[in-house]
């Protein structure tokens, strides 16, 4: 089961229609609209969920807490390092990521504040 949050978007790209930047729990975050049965406007609250891309190698290390944001934007793309705590199948950062299946591979970082690079982060509405 996928959770959704309520967000605000705040700006659609004219450029890459797919790209949007939404406030969701108080972080504002950069996202791929993979799914959108309906035209979203500017400064209207949505129902959302979200998911993770992750790149194929090592992505993932032990981090300090951020007291800033839990988002750190890589470049221009959707590429960002997200922090958050790993909790087994969940992955908890400004949203939970569910069934990111990242234990399986790190098991040793569970229950730990980490840092994770994401290719992007996919939005659906």
């Amino acid at each position: 089961m996928i959770d959704k949050y309520v967000v605000i978007v705040l700006a659609v790209s004219l450029i890459v229609e797919e790209e949007v930047v939404l406030l969701v729990n108080g972080v504002e975050v950069k996202c791929f609209t993979s799914c959108c049965p309906e035209k979203i406007q500017v400064g209207r609250s949505y129902e959302a969920a979200f998911e993770i891309a992750l790149p194929n190698d090592d992505f993932i290390t032990v981090a300090e807490k951020r007291p800033d944001s839990l988002i750190e934007v890589i470049g221009d793309g959707f590429s960002c390092f997200l922090y958050g705590y790993l909790d087994g199948s969940v992955f908890r950062s400004f949203v939970d990521f569910m069934d990111q299946e990242i234990h399986y591979d790190y098991p040793a970082l569970n229950e730990e504040f980490v840092k994770v690079r994401v290719d992007r982060i996919d939005v659906s509405f």
